[in-house]
């Protein structure tokens, strides 16, 4: 699975995500491309996301379910999207985010993810 992280993710969740999960490919969002994507819009991110078959780990719960809604509408298809909520997984608690994204990662497996929507739920 490979996934990359919002900015609203603290990127020190790399570190605990390889380690809790080495199969899977995580890029933080400042360091992808050489952060060429830091002040790209919703749209592209998520298509750049669709041609490296990436999902996109987020936050942003205000701009990126009406993208998803427009994309469905239109018959566009993305890789993924995983919304994270601060109430439930702390994005700038590293080691809580990475954990949640892990068992998240470990539960889909190598399931096709194409318009995939989630939300991330505390580790068990």
């Amino acid at each position: 699975m490979k996934l990359l992280l919002d900015v609203h993710v603290a990127k020190a969740a790399i570190g605990g995500l390889r380690k809790a999960a080495p199969h899977v490919q995580a890029e933080h969002i400042s360091q992808w491309r050489g952060g060429a994507f830091l002040r790209a819009d919703d749209a592209e991110i998520l298509a750049a996301c669709h041609a490296e078959k990436r999902v996109f780990i987020t936050y942003d719960l205000a701009t990126i379910p009406d993208l998803l809604r427009c994309w469905m509408a239109e018959d566009r298809p993305h890789s993924g999207v995983v919304f994270g909520d601060e109430n439930t997984v702390r994005p700038n608690a590293p080691a809580e985010a990475a954990s949640a994204i892990a068992s998240l990662a470990k539960e889909m497996g190598n399931a096709d993810t194409t318009n995939l929507v989630r939300f991330l739920r505390p580790a068990r």
